[in-house]
């Protein structure tokens, strides 16, 4: 049945004057996507009192998306990726709509690969999607950017989660024994200014067998068209980590530094990762420690354990349970899942079910 409808659709094309495109057999268009939901509590909502919540995306973001390839010949194709972020639990779509990835391509098996779109930043490539760093026990609790809370004093946005960068352009080099190059630019659109809001990532990675391993730098200059206003200074952060891998065991340490956080002159923090995953059978261990050295004048240092449990159902669906628990120093308020406690410290339990396809 594809060939007569294949060739009447082109007949009907061919008499309304529409060009389609030529037909490879290399070409590809893949719907991919996580569902994630499962049951909250948080022990302190911000009066005082607990909360207990149906959430999506405890474990891993709830999403969807479209991922292409063509190939092109002599090791060159094209890529394209458009991924919108999804709540389970209300069945709500991400604003703007492909707000995780929207991007476009070309990957060179002797020069390696171009982005351009809305993509996360070289930090984010070096540290979760390399090093699969999530395995800090609850990814939606992490202490390194935005799942602090906001009405936390100690929040920063270290770019180590979550954050996507606009206007982006992207190069990864290709794999040499084990290297590679990562380098990115955004370019901030201000009127008036060809270097406002920009940015800048570089970085170098290493992964072998038992080995992953990389360091990246970040920049982003202030939005003021005249230059960074007072109080205001050049966002920067570095990072540096790695992990060991063994019998499927991962154990991991990541370390990254930032100055003027949001553009704030003298916003800046230390914060320090320390990860462990165990497969046993069908069940895998997750935990993490995590510190963040608040280098403001408040000094309201944070401290938080990160520990998970997932069960192995299928190659694409698995149960867990995700336990957090987070500690701010000096009167701060803790916070996770973006939920301001009342007080210095928070507990969070998630129970629930993760599929994958």
């Amino acid at each position: 049945m594809r060939k007569p409808i294949a060739l009447a659709i082109a007949g009907l094309a061919g008499l309304a004057g529409l060009a389609l495109p030529p037909a490879h057999a290399q070409s590809s268009v893949t719907l991919y996507g996580i569902v994630d939901t499962g049951v909250t509590r948080i022990d302190d909502a911000g009066a005082g009192g607990g909360n207990t919540l149906l959430r999506s995306g405890n474990l891993l973001t709830s999403r969807f998306g479209f991922r292409g390839t063509e190939d092109l010949g002599g090791g060159l194709k094209a890529l394209f990726n458009l991924e919108a972020g999804l709540n389970v639990d209300t069945g709500a779509t991400s604003t703007p709509y492909f707000n995780r990835q929207s991007w476009v391509g070309l990957s060179s098996e002797s020069f390696g690969n171009v982005w351009m779109g809305r993509m996360l930043p070289i930090i984010s490539d070096i540290f979760i999607s390399s090093q699969q760093a999530p395995y800090l026990g609850n990814t939606a609790a992490a202490i390194d950017g935005a799942a602090i809370g906001a009405g936390s004093s100690v929040a920063r946005f270290n770019n180590m989660t979550q954050t996507r960068i606009d206007n982006a352009i992207k190069y990864q080099g290709p794999s040499l024994a084990g290297f590679k190059v990562h380098a990115m630019t955004a370019l901030g659109e201000v009127a008036g200014s060809s270097s406002a809001g920009r940015i800048l990532s570089l970085g170098g990675s290493y992964n072998s067998e038992s080995i992953e391993a990389g360091l990246a730098y970040h920049e982003k200059q202030c939005t003021d068209a005249g230059g960074c206003a007072a109080g205001k200074d050049k966002d920067k952060i570095f990072g540096v980590g790695g992990s060991y891998k063994f019998n499927g065991n991962r154990i991991g340490v990541v370390y990254t530094s930032q100055k003027n956080a949001l553009n704030v002159a003298g916003n800046d923090a230390d914060v320090f990762d320390l990860l462990v995953r165990v497969p046993l059978g069908q069940v895998v261990l997750g935990a993490g420690y995590q510190y963040l050295n608040d280098k403001t004048s408040l000094n309201q240092d944070t401290s938080q354990v990160n520990l998970a449990a997932t069960y192995v159902l299928s190659k694409r669906t698995q149960l867990y349970a995700l336990y957090s628990h987070q500690s701010v120093k000096n009167g701060g308020k803790a916070g996770m899942y973006s939920v301001t406690s009342s007080k210095d410290k928070q507990n969070q339990f998630s129970a629930g079910i993760v599929h994958m396809f």
